[in-house]
């Protein structure tokens, strides 16, 4: 809410005074994106002179921290590779996981110790190859960075003591951080797989986390949701030597806040790292699967209050009232985004040979372009396809890999596209012809956004003499977008003058004809 107000009186017009209030607030500094290449080496168990071939390889970067420096963020993590492979006897599928820990450092010139940094890491490219008896990985990722302030912002509240002052003010929703807390937890879970599917060995999971609810009170936030889990097995099945199940794991978890009481509360789990085994079970063919999955959970608290803000002002009369801004980002609230669509490609294998059952794909989407429409968030991308699946006379599995445009529409608000992630589940493949794929997968949208605002706000104001100005009526013509405002302070007269004199004055539009009565002043 904005209000406009006119100073009266002249009795203390010699000693004007400054009124400032330190504010506390969250603001936004800056944000940058670079690219980090993180390798690993690995020696595969079988012979040098076995032959390798890698059948598809899928990646999971986590955040181990991030420290922030003077015109720099280090961004630690760990990447989990996961790669299907044969090796010797071309029929049989093998499975490798092995993780890689990095560091990389941000640029940032605006960066200083004590800020506040928020990284996503998104996974845009994996490799695998085989030489010489080793697995050699690679994953390319995008590191984007935002920071945030939390010193408290010395900023003009009001001007009290000037003649004919005029004054903009405005009530401004101000957020800043309360408490915060993170933990690691381990859950697990044991289920039946059953002897239909001739499960053999079970070679590894994936997962991902879903938070569905969060209640806080008394220095603790308590988290709900759901682990999605996927795993991939070796079967003994004809012609399907690869079976994949998924699994949906509970999970409640309590952690400990440290600050002071607040009034919103945001949370998020991820995955650090996953382990599934399998033995046989009580049933013939049967096996009983264990997993353990580690999350890590965090919590912020924040409490947000309501300022009114000097934005801007000027005297009608006496010296000029100079304000000295300073452009300010400020945290409105902090906004996190879970929704998921179904969406469906269809593959073309144009020179590959023919497909007889399709195995399993692994799915990498990578964005291009978001746009909002209409209540709906659009995104849109490329996603690379790694298809698994045995052919019409051979035992041997084939791979098909390709990069397929897409387009999916999410019922939820718009968000920072590099805030942004996509993770896909129950990704189901089915052959339509020898050489058409059907691939039908869910993806998920989460993100961890800071909605902002951009204001300019006053943190100084002087004064210098005015030049004597000649009076009378005035004509003059409106500058594009500018405001009635804006007019009564290059004319430094009140605004409710201006209105009385130009009762059909429009703010904004241009070229409109301003008649205005200015007295003498010096």
């Amino acid at each position: 809410m904005e209000m406009m107000q006119e100073g009266r009186g002249n009795e203390t017009a010699r000693n004007p005074e400054t009124m400032r209030e330190m504010l506390p607030m969250q603001r936004f500094v800056a944000e940058a994106t670079s690219q980090a290449v993180v390798e690993g080496d690995v020696a595969l168990p079988g012979g040098l002179r076995e032959e390798t071939n890698v059948l598809s390889a899928e990646a999971m970067a986590v955040l181990s921290g991030a420290e922030v420096d003077d015109g720099e963020v280090e961004v630690e993590g760990k990447v989990t590779f996961h790669v299907l492979y044969t090796q010797g006897d071309p029929t049989l599928v093998s499975a490798l996981e092995a993780s890689a820990e990095f560091s990389h450092d941000v640029d940032m010139p605006l960066a200083r110790e004590g800020m506040t940094p928020m990284v996503t890491l998104t996974v845009e490219h994996v490799e695998a190859t085989a030489q010489g008896g080793r697995m050699h990985l690679l994953a390319i990722l995008k590191v984007h960075v935002r920071l945030f302030t939390d010193e408290p912002l010395a900023v003009v509240t009001g001007v009290t003591g000037a003649e004919g002052l005029m004054l903009r003010t405005k009530t401004l929703h101000c957020l800043s951080p309360a408490s915060r807390g993170d933990q690691d937890v381990l859950v697990r879970e044991e289920c039946e797989l059953g002897s239909v599917l001739q499960i053999t060995d079970t070679l590894y999971a994936t997962a991902f986390a879903q938070v569905l609810d969060v209640m806080g009170g008394e220095e603790r936030a308590a988290i709900s949701g759901n682990i999605l889990l996927e795993v991939t097995h070796r079967s003994q099945m004809p012609s399907r030597p690869i079976v994949v199940t998924r699994h949906t794991i509970p999970f409640e978890e309590t952690i400990p806040l440290m600050g002071q009481q607040a009034d919103a509360l945001c949370c998020n789990a991820v995955v650090k790292d996953v382990a599934v085994l399998s033995q046989e079970g009580a049933e013939e063919g049967s096996r009983t699967m264990r997993a353990e999955v580690l999350l890590h959970l965090t919590a912020q608290a924040t409490v947000g209050r309501d300022v009114c803000l000097l934005l801007d002002a000027y005297t009608t009369q006496g010296d000029l009232l100079v304000p000295e801004t300073q452009p300010v980002s400020r945290a409105m609230r902090h906004q996190q985004l879970h929704t998921a669509e179904s969406g469906k490609l269809m593959l073309l294998l144009d020179g590959q040979p023919p497909a007889r059952t399709p195995l399993k794909a692994s799915l990498r989407p990578i964005v291009t372009d978001v746009s909002a429409e209409r209540g709906k968030l659009n995104v849109e991308g490329m996603m690379e396809v790694a298809l698994l699946y045995m052919t019409d006379d051979s035992d041997i599995p084939c791979t098909y890999h390709t990069e397929e445009p897409f387009r999916m529409s999410f019922a939820c608000e718009p968000t920072s596209p590099e805030a942004l992630s996509l993770t896909p589940s129950n990704v189901d493949v089915a052959g339509i012809t020898s050489d058409r794929v059907e691939v039908k997968f869910i993806l998920h949208l989460s993100s961890h956004d800071v909605v902002l605002a951009r204001e300019d706000l006053v943190t100084g104001v002087s004064f210098t003499p005015a030049m004597p100005e000649e009076p009378g009526i005035i004509l003059c013509f409106s500058r594009p977008g500018e405001t009635m405002w804006e007019i009564a302070k290059r004319y430094r007269i009140s605004c409710d003058s201006l209105k009385r004199m130009n009762p059909g004055l429009e703010d904004g539009k241009q070229n409109q004809r301003v008649i205005l009565w200015r007295r003498s002043f010096s």
